[in-house]
C-alpha cells in the first residue's frame, strides 16, 4: 500500500544543509537584527538631540575646566536626562545584541573557527563596555544634580571620568575588532564589513580618544567615531545573512 510506502532517510549532506539554511531563518537571527536595529536607532536619537540643543556629551568625556562643566550641565539640564534615558536603552540592546550574534555565529561556525575562540572575548568585553557606560550614565546625572545643588566639581572627579570613559571605548573598539578577525565570511559586504571593523573603526577610535582635546579635530573624530558605532548596527541589521552555501569556512 501506497501509504506504507517506506521512503530512505535523507543523505547527510542534505540534512547538513537543511539544517544550516534553517539556521540563516531562525527567529534568534531576527531577534538579534532587531536588537541591532534599535541600537543603530537609539544613537541616531542622541545624535540627533545632541545636534539639535547643541548638548555635546563628549565634553565630559574628557577634562575640562570645572566651570565648563557646571555651565554645560545647567544650560542641559533636561536634555542630559533624555540623553540619559536614550543611552540606558542603547546599552541594553548593543549588549543583547552582541550576545545573540555570538551565539549565532559560533552556532554556525565550522569546527576550528576563530569565533569559537575570540567569541567568548567579545562577550565579555561587550559586557564590560555595557557596564562601564551605565556607571558613566549615572555618574554624570549624579553630577548634574551635584551642580544643581550648588556643589562644586573637581580636577579629581574630571580626571577619573576622562580614563574611565577612554577605557570603556578603546574596549568597545578592540570588540568590534575581534568580531572582524572572527568573522569568516567570504561575501563581499561582509568582507568589507570586516575590513571596517579592523582597519577603520579602530584607528579611528584611538585617534578620537588621543586627540579628544584638539580644537575642530578632536570634536570632528568624536563625531565620526560615533557615526562609525551607528554604522556598524545598521550593517548587523541589514546586511544579507549568507546561505550554507556561501559562508566559506575559513578558519
Amino acid at each position: 500500500m501506497s501509504s506504507l510506502a517506506i521512503n530512505p532517510p535523507p543523505v547527510e549532506g542534505a540534512r547538513s544543509l537543511a539544517s544550516a539554511d534553517a539556521d540563516v531563518a531562525s527567529p534568534s537571527l531576527g531577534l538579534m537584527r532587531a536588537f541591532a536595529a534599535a541600537s543603530a536607532l537609539c544613537l541616531l536619537a542622541m545624535l540627533s538631540l545632541s545636534w539639535a540643543t547643541g548638548l555635546n556629551v563628549q565634553h565630559f568625556e574628557h577634562v575640562s575646566t570645572p566651570a565648563f562643566w557646571a555651565e554645560s550641565f545647567l544650560a542641559h539640564a533636561q536634555h542630559l536626562r533624555w540623553l540619559t534615558v536614550f543611552d540606558d536603552v542603547f546599552v541594553a540592546c548593543y549588549v543583547t545584541t552582541t550576545l545573540l550574534l555570538v551565539q549565532r555565529l559560533r552556532a554556525l561556525a565550522p569546527i576550528g573557527a576563530r569565533i569559537q575562540v575570540l567569541g567568548p572575548w567579545v562577550v565579555g568585553m561587550a559586557v564590560a563596555v555595557g557596564l562601564l557606560d551605565l556607571m558613566e550614565n549615572h555618574h554624570v546625572l549624579s553630577l548634574l544634580h551635584a551642580v544643581e545643588q550648588g556643589q562644586a566639581i573637581t580636577y579629581d572627579t574630571m580626571v577619573s571620568r576622562e580614563w574611565l570613559s577612554s577605557v570603556k571605548w578603546l574596549l568597545g573598539h578592540v570588540a568590534f575588532c575581534l568580531m572582524g578577525v572572527a568573522l569568516w565570511f567570504e561575501a563581499l559586504p561582509w568582507k568589507l564589513f570586516r575590513i571596517s571593523l579592523i582597519g577603520w573603526q579602530l584607528p579611528v577610535g584611538a585617534a578620537a580618544l588621543a586627540l579628544a582635546g584638539s580644537p575642530m579635530v578632536g570634536d570632528a573624530l568624536g563625531w565620526l567615531k560615533l557615526l562609525n558605532v551607528m554604522g556598524g548596527f545598521l550593517a548587523l541589521a541589514t546586511l544579507p545573512w549568507p546561505s550554507a552555501g556561501d559562508s566559506g569556512a575559513r578558519v
